[in-house]
């Protein structure tokens, strides 16, 4: 694994993360190098228009509209981590309803409700 790609994938992921990609790390360290470049290179880490804190939000309701729990989990972890506050992520979930339904809605609720719990804050 190369020290300054895995650091920068670190980095990227703003403490919530996803232990897969360490193992893909170490399983393939040239293919962990494309998905960097696309975590890292052409999407999060990128300064384009669009800042981290909107970047994060859009994933959060992608991740909902699809139903994927640990998607869900890891992007309202950074959401928040990045200042978003809990009012906006329960909006990036609630537009989620439109292209996926009201499940995956359910499911960020529940998600935002536990990460908050954890972290010791409440929904204002």
């Amino acid at each position: 694994m190369k020290t300054d790609s895995w650091q920068a994938f670190k980095n990227a992921s703003l403490g919530a993360d996803n232990d897969a990609y360490e193992i893909i790390a170490r399983l393939d360290p040239e293919y962990f190098e494309y998905l960097k470049g696309l975590f890292v290179d052409a999407t999060f880490g990128r300064e384009g228009e669009l800042p981290r804190k909107t970047k994060e939000l859009i994933m959060v309701g992608i991740t909902c509209a699809l139903r994927l729990p640990r998607g869900i989990r890891i992007h309202i972890q950074r959401a928040l981590n990045v200042g978003a506050t809990p009012r906006e992520v329960l909006e990036a979930m609630q537009v989620s309803v439109i292209p996926g339904g009201t499940p995956g809605l359910w499911q960020g609720v529940e998600t935002l409700q536990e990460i908050l719990k954890a972290r010791g804050q409440e929904f204002k």
